[in-house]
């Protein structure tokens, strides 16, 4: 087991003094002489001439009373203390009474108090949300912690929640006797701006390590410190200890410049939410985005519609803001899940029921608080039924517009979440579009890919082609990172199948909707034709550089023959004949024999050349036509001692040299792998010209292995067809045998 490293320690060590200036100011209070009262809670308010109070139990203190002294010495000279200046301090003891200084309704009166016990039950009578709220965060965050100690988020929230629990002091208030005993004033000051200061990098740093770290925060790890402690620098240069009269002066002034603060980093953690979306790429990150994004929709929701909105309208709101705090503590527990089951329930349902009816009611909230609560303030001095008649009115409104809104509300949250797959026409317009508008023939499946992925919001599409030869489809173009799960849809052109169209889910253990996969197949349908097209050009393409390869190689070769074969044939007839006419009269007879091997090598360069002229087309082909050069072909393997029959026609039309050449060699080729190859008995070798030439030989050998290597012979076949656009099917025969077919263009 590994011990817990430098940084885990420092980090509980942390969280343990955030704890100590909450659990020391609750308890410096716990032993103090208190006035049942306190200063509300936030930054102090009042100035140092007077404070105003709030009463936490019955007594001879109001709130909204305003201190002005206790036993003469005024609240100024009190807070003098607590920079150190010599005043001497009341005498505070349990059962004491003094005398404060009050100004209650615009009159300055003497009341005096008894001291007493510190009143904590009055303090969370009216302020235990918020209490609750930070322990209860203290306690998730510290679960998942020690669960991910060494995850970057894990940490941050840990000690974002411990200072949380620091800054709790702000709902505890300050009170009279932290004047009299200045640690309670600082352990305050320690809270609302030592701690609370602690909470904003901590949301920033947050957001910028969810899902994933940012890069620049991942590589330079001094950066998290730095934005930890750039407010303490804030603070303290811009408002010095030194500048402020008093103690109080100076809490105000570094008060009003943490709300500065506070809204610099408000905004760059809303610019870092972007990057997390963006960030969010892979299945798993986007299913924890969904779940944290669920629950601040749920706590933003909840709050706007009984919290801020009926108090803007109202003056009140219309669940208590103590529960209302409760609420978001669903943040914290989705982080959580996010953090150690993301995949733990269906978030996608959830997140989209959320947006949908929590913005209905939202809205529904605010139309009937705003329009019930502010026209009816106005109307209501006219008439006494107004309010009766704008709340009928309002529900009426709700009741007719309730549906067409609801299902405006769902197609926007659709879309957001799951792109346009509520809209199949718009998808296919754009994926026509798109397509048209990607000119060049290589980026018209990077485009379909990236469309279908964009549109239904996929995070891996792929679209795969079937080449010839292959065993399996392979990806040719894709967007987004490899899936380890993705479903198939095939991609058919006139019932043959051109390769499949590779999708990927959402998320983990999600699956597409009926009326997706219905979409989905259109799509394909529509890709299939798209996909042959590009097949086709690629493979027009690819048979264009093979002739043109086969053009230079034949121009090769006939070069090489006639430069290393005929030349220096002509060239050595040229010497001979020379030789024998200077012979001629003084030796006849050497003359004779030189004139005799010349007559030898010009008729070697005669054979030379039939051999060249026949192998760019068989004379046969000249001599007897096609069917004729064909029998010929067949009657040349009646020593095999294999039945040739032939079915050709009598008279063939005029064909171009380049059918009769591929049909001739396919033929020839054909008939030497059933003689060589097939073992067969009978053979029937066919030809009919009707739209495009039709060539069949079928032998009854004993076929095609099951697992061959890809010849010459047979893919030279296959590419004389497809050079002139047609095909060359080579197949096994149901009852035994090979078929060899040719389907070629007449034109």
């Amino acid at each position: 087991m590994r011990k817990p490293s430098r940084s885990r320690w420092l980090l509980w060590l942390t969280a343990a003094g955030l704890w100590t200036i909450f659990l020391a100011f609750v308890g410096l209070h716990l032993v103090t002489p208190s006035d049942g009262a306190r200063l509300p809670p936030g930054v102090i308010q009042s100035t140092t001439r007077g404070l105003r109070l709030e009463a936490l139990r019955p007594g001879n203190l109001r709130s909204g009373d305003v201190l002005l002294a206790v036993d003469g010495q005024t609240v100024e000279s009190l807070a003098g203390r607590l920079t150190g200046a010599a005043v001497p301090a009341p005498p505070w003891a349990f059962g004491q009474t003094l005398r404060y200084t009050l100004v209650r309704d615009g009159a300055v009166l003497d009341v005096p108090v008894t001291l007493g016990r510190y009143s904590l039950g009055g303090v969370l009578a009216v302020n235990w949300g918020s209490i609750v709220f930070a322990l209860i965060l203290q306690a998730i965050t510290a679960l998942v912690f020690i669960s991910r100690p060494d995850e970057p988020v894990a940490r941050v929230l840990f000690m974002t929640s411990a200072a949380v629990v620091g800054a709790t002091n702000w709902s505890l208030g300050l009170q009279v006797s932290d004047l009299v005993v200045p640690a309670g004033f600082w352990l305050y000051c320690l809270g609302t701006l030592g701690a609370y200061q602690l909470l904003w990098p901590g949301i920033l740093l947050i957001v910028l390590f969810f899902p994933t770290p940012w890069p620049p925060l991942a590589r330079r790890r001094w950066l998290a410190p730095v934005v930890y402690a750039l407010p303490y620098l804030v603070v303290l240069v811009v408002t010095p200890a030194g500048n402020s009269p008093n103690a109080f002066d100076w809490s105000q002034s570094a008060g009003s410049l943490t709300d500065y603060v506070q809204g610099a980093y408000v905004l760059l953690a809303l610019a870092g939410v972007v990057r997390s979306i963006r960030a969010a790429r892979d299945p798993v990150s986007r299913a924890q985005v969904r779940w944290v994004a669920t629950a601040l929709i749920v706590t933003l929701l909840t709050n706007l519609t009984l919290g801020i909105i009926p108090e803007l309208a109202l003056g009140y709101p219309l669940l208590s803001w103590d529960v209302l705090a409760l609420i978001g503590l669903s943040v914290p527990i989705a982080f959580a899940i996010a953090i150690l089951r993301y995949h733990l329930f269906d978030i996608d349902v959830l997140l989209n029921r959320t947006l949908v009816y929590g913005s209905l009611t939202t809205g529904v909230t605010g139309l009937y608080v705003l329009v019930v609560g502010g026209l009816g303030q106005t109307l209501q001095t006219n008439y006494r039924g107004s309010n009766v008649v704008l709340s009928l009115l309002v529900t009426g409104l709700v009741a007719v517009s309730f549906q067409s809104v609801r299902q405006r509300l769902q197609r926007a949250v659709n879309r957001l979440l799951y792109g346009e797959r509520d809209e199949p026409y718009a998808v296919l317009s754009r994926l026509s579009q798109r397509m048209e508008a990607a000119l060049a023939p290589e980026a018209v499946l990077p485009t379909l890919a990236e469309t279908i992925a964009q549109a239904l919001k996929l995070p891996y599409v792929a679209v795969a082609l079937q080449g010839a030869g292959e065993s399996a489809p392979q990806v040719v173009a894709a967007c987004g990172p490899p899936a380890v799960k993705v479903l198939l849809w095939p991609l058919i052109y006139q019932s043959e199948r051109v390769g499949e169209l590779r999708v990927a889910p959402r998320g983990p253990g999600e699956t597409f909707t009926a009326a997706e996969q219905h979409l989905l197949q259109d799509i394909a349908h529509q890709a299939g034709i798209a996909a042959h097209a590009v097949q086709l050009t690629a493979d027009l393409q690819r048979s264009r550089e093979r002739l043109v390869s086969a053009l230079e190689e034949e121009r090769r070769r006939l070069r090489r023959d006639l430069h290393d074969g005929l030349g220096p044939q002509l060239a050595s007839q040229t010497l001979t004949l020379t030789a024998a006419l200077q012979l001629l009269r003084r030796q006849p007879g050497e003359a004779e024999a030189l004139l005799a091997e010349a007559i030898k090598h010009a008729q070697d360069a005669i054979t030379d050349i039939r051999r060249v002229v026949y192998d760019l087309r068989p004379p046969a082909l000249d001599d007897l036509g096609l069917a004729g050069a064909l029998r010929a072909q067949a009657a040349g393997y009646s020593a095999s001692g294999i039945n040739f029959t032939l079915s050709l026609p009598e008279a063939l039309p005029p064909l171009p040299a380049a059918v009769e050449v591929a049909c001739y060699r396919i033929a020839q080729e054909a008939l030497t792998n059933v003689v060589k190859h097939a073992r067969a008995q009978n053979c029937r070798l066919s030809l009919a010209v009707t739209d495009g030439v039709t060539l069949e030989v079928v032998d009854d050998g004993r076929g095609l292995p099951k697992e061959r290597p890809a010849g010459v012979g047979l893919s030279s076949m296959r590419e004389r067809a497809a050079e002139l656009g047609g095909q060359c099917l080579i197949e096994p025969r149901p009852g035994g045998g090979t078929r060899v077919l040719a389907r070629l263009s007449s034109r």
